[in-house]
């Protein structure tokens, strides 16, 4: 019950400041461009780094992005941006 409580305030404050509910939510969310760019807002650590494989915690979610020469081009404690050759990115 609490936790339905919650999604429905999380959802009238996100249509009062017209902001998307995930974000709000603290959900991560993932922007790719193109093949070569990844941008993902909050996340909660890089858990494996490789130059084929990269593994980060979403919190509730992990996101697997595959590919080669992935480097890691940024990272804040809440966004992170990844470039390379993205061959997929996976959702766990």
């Amino acid at each position: 019950m609490e936790e339905r409580k919650r999604k429905g305030l999380l959802e009238k404050t996100a249509r009062a400041f017209d902001l998307p509910g995930d974000v709000l939510a603290g959900l991560p969310c993932v922007r790719l461009v193109g093949r070569d760019e990844l941008y993902l807002q909050n996340h909660r650590g890089i858990l494996a780094y490789g130059e084929e494989e990269i593994l980060i915690s979403g919190g509730r979610l992990m996101i697997r992005v595959r590919g080669e020469q992935l480097r890691l081009r940024s990272m804040t404690p809440t966004d992170l941006v990844i470039t390379g050759i993205i061959a997929a990115v996976e959702l766990e």
